[in-house]
């Protein structure tokens, strides 16, 4: 039995650029859109254009009351705002929306303004050398016990929300704020109206701020984003790194107060790595149990081989958004754990609009245009209405044990296969076991499709059914969609010596980004999607039972989000391993075996190629270069990539 797994909290109520080697199709945003009257200088039209000095921008810092004590000193905490805002709408009285980006990571050398002394100022990045001179004001927000900020961190909880909420109410009034002096500080130069924007971490704190439905956040704008700390840290009850949990609040955390240092193990604790279960102490870390909450528009952003944050984050995230009529759109790419400014071109002709719209309020149509933009897998990027692809309809494929092949069938539209199949552990599996999958392998079991007789498209999320015994106490099992077939795929691999610098900087300025390859590469394997689940949570994610040996678990569980088209010719393979229940237990000799019957892969496809109802292969089929590198297992480099990716 499966259900995804939500506890559900009351609901209160110009010019085109090519980019790299990329072909790109653009829509504008203001096609047909009709200029308006507007006195602000730097509104043109329906767009905002640079009119404000950037060198001369009024620089300013300012404490924000949280109303809770996290830290238990007496005191309310704070949280440290660094502001930069065009200085000639100051003097002329001229309110400016603004753009947050808060994060733990600023006191991690972040691209910084020094003075003549040598003091760190204030944060600077592309975002407030391109948004400034347009009449925009932005924020960059320490999180809740991290760098300046006062009270404990607490990985995405409630702690790290209510920090980033205050900074909106302070924006409307609602909230205290505090000059360096300790006078008051008040925000009588914004709109009111906000947006948030962040990679990685920072990006999912505008999740979690929006999940409140805070009035005066007007839009999010998420990219590569966490939309569940379980999911981050789990799948389906296997976690993926052993207190892993502790360690992100240890290495984000100020520890300015002595009770932020007994707090890293009470983190870790309630997240209970030992049986990765799912309890009510994930529950304010699930953002996606309050999507019917979120008043704010968003904009997903995610790449399509993000191993980092997983595309499940994006997926079920997208899926809760539409069931309450957010409005939103989608940006995904080819490449993995990325600021999306690395397609600047592209990117800054979306982003800009749409700030615009809803925190300038112009009237540049940027609701009428297309709701998505998906990079291909050659490169290049297409525009289209809606997401998951128009006429997608969720499809089942029935398993077939092998027989006579090394490879069992998957097929639409037949009947299952009888009879049963085994395989055992063989140490920790790694992509390498998705290689050539009609050679017979203890260590694996293999099932793949005819080769298509047309192209085929896989858009949203997909499900794998699975009938099991095991032989041990406690065992997962991994499932591995792949695209096997010979192909030239867009890849990002090497970085180039070259940068790119707002401003007309040079490569020690602030605002740079490092350019980065864009190149297909040939290969004849990729693997689409994995997931990997925990058997004895068959039942029910906070619950974990002993496995009985003979008896069959009916077990269900969800692949990342994709898109992604297997050409003609291709086939479609589903791999599974076995794979230890706990990365702090030992991979023993355990044996699985799945019931092909009772087993199904179901996926979001486009248009069904007629040769998936006819049993395949019957020939040897040969894959071992593979599109995409495996996912990173070291917690110390999965951090990095977030610091690196938030900083860039």
């Amino acid at each position: 039995m499966f259900v995804r797994f939500m506890r559900r909290k009351p609901v209160i109520g110009a010019a085109v650029a090519a980019v790299a080697a990329a072909g790109v199709l653009l829509n504008p945003f203001n096609a047909g859109a009709q200029p308006v009257a507007d006195s602000r200088p730097f509104v043109s039209g329906t767009q905002t254009v640079p009119v404000y000095d950037y060198a001369s921008a009024i620089r300013e810092r300012v404490a924000v009351e949280v109303p809770i004590d996290s830290d238990s000193n007496g005191a309310a905490d704070r949280v440290m705002v660094d502001i930069i805002r065009p200085r000639e709408a100051a003097a002329a009285g001229v309110d400016v929306p603004v753009i947050i980006q808060a994060s733990p990571y600023y006191a991690s050398t972040p691209p910084a303004n020094f003075d003549a002394s040598g003091t760190r100022q204030v944060f600077e990045t592309w975002l407030d050398n391109y948004f400034v001179p347009r009449g925009y004001a932005v924020l960059f927000v320490d999180l809740i016990g991290t760098f300046r900020s006062s009270g404990c961190d607490d990985v995405g909880g409630d702690g790290e929300i209510a920090g980033g909420k205050a900074v909106v109410d302070w924006l409307n009034g609602r909230a205290p704020g505090f000059k360096t002096d300790g006078s008051a500080a008040t925000a009588d130069w914004s709109n009111g109206k906000t947006g948030m924007i962040g990679v990685s971490w920072n990006g999912t704190i505008a999740n979690s701020v929006a999940s409140t439905g805070v009035a005066g956040l007007e839009t999010i704008v998420p990219i590569a984003a966490i939309s569940s700390w379980y999911d981050y840290t789990r799948g389906h009850g296997v976690p993926f790194w052993g207190k892993y949990v502790g360690f992100l609040h240890d290495y984000v955390s100020n520890y300015s107060s002595p009770r932020c240092v007994p707090l890293n193990k009470e983190l870790e604790i309630a997240s209970d790595t030992p049986t990765g279960s799912y309890s009510s102490w994930w529950d304010p870390r699930n953002y996606r149990l309050n999507a019917g909450q979120v008043n704010a528009s968003v904009y997903v952003v995610h790449g399509l081989n993000d191993e980092n944050v997983k595309t499940r984050h994006f997926g079920e995230w997208w899926d809760e958004l539409e069931r309450f009529g957010v409005p939103r759109k989608i940006f995904l790419h080819q490449d993995v754990h990325i600021d999306s400014f690395r397609y600047r071109d592209l990117w800054v002709q979306r982003l800009h609009p749409w700030f615009d719209h809803w925190l300038q309020g112009l009237a540049n149509g940027v609701m009428d245009s297309p709701m998505a933009t998906v990079q291909r897998e050659d490169g290049t990027f297409v525009s289209e209405n809606t997401w998951p692809a128009a006429g997608v309809q969720q499809t089942a494929f029935t398993l077939s044990k092998p027989q006579s092949r090394a490879a069992g069938t998957l097929t639409i539209g037949g009947q299952p296969g009888a009879g049963t199949a085994t395989m055992a552990s063989r140490g920790e599996s790694d992509d390498d076991f998705v290689y050539d999958p009609t050679v017979t392998r203890t260590d694996r079991l293999v099932f793949l499709s005819n080769a298509l007789s047309a192209p085929m498209r896989v858009s949203g999320t997909g499900t794998v059914q699975v009938r099991v015994q095991s032989d041990a106490p406690a065992a997962a099992i991994k499932a591995r969609l792949v695209d096997y077939g010979t192909a030239n795929r867009y890849v990002t691999m090497a970085n180039l010596p070259t940068q790119t610098c707002w401003g007309g900087g040079t490569a020690a300025d602030t605002g740079c980004y490092v350019n980065t390859a864009v190149v297909a590469q040939p290969s004849d394997l990729n693997i689409v999607a994995r997931n990997i689940a925990n058997i004895g949570h068959y039942r029910s994610l906070d619950q974990l039972e002993p496995l009985q040996r003979g008896t069959w678990y009916d077990l269900t569980f969800e692949l990342n989000a994709d898109d992604v088209i297997f050409a003609a010719g291709h086939r479609i393979g589903l791999v599974f391993t076995v794979e230890q229940s706990n990365p702090d237990h030992d991979l023993d000799r355990i044996k699985l075996t799945i019931d092909a019957g009772g087993s199904l892969l179901t996926l979001p496809v486009q248009t069904v190629p007629v040769s998936l109802r006819e049993a395949g292969p019957v020939v040897a089929l040969k894959g071992r270069v593979k599109a995409h590198p495996e996912p990173v297992k070291d917690p110390a480099i999965l951090i990095r990539q977030f610091l690196e990716t938030a900083n860039s």
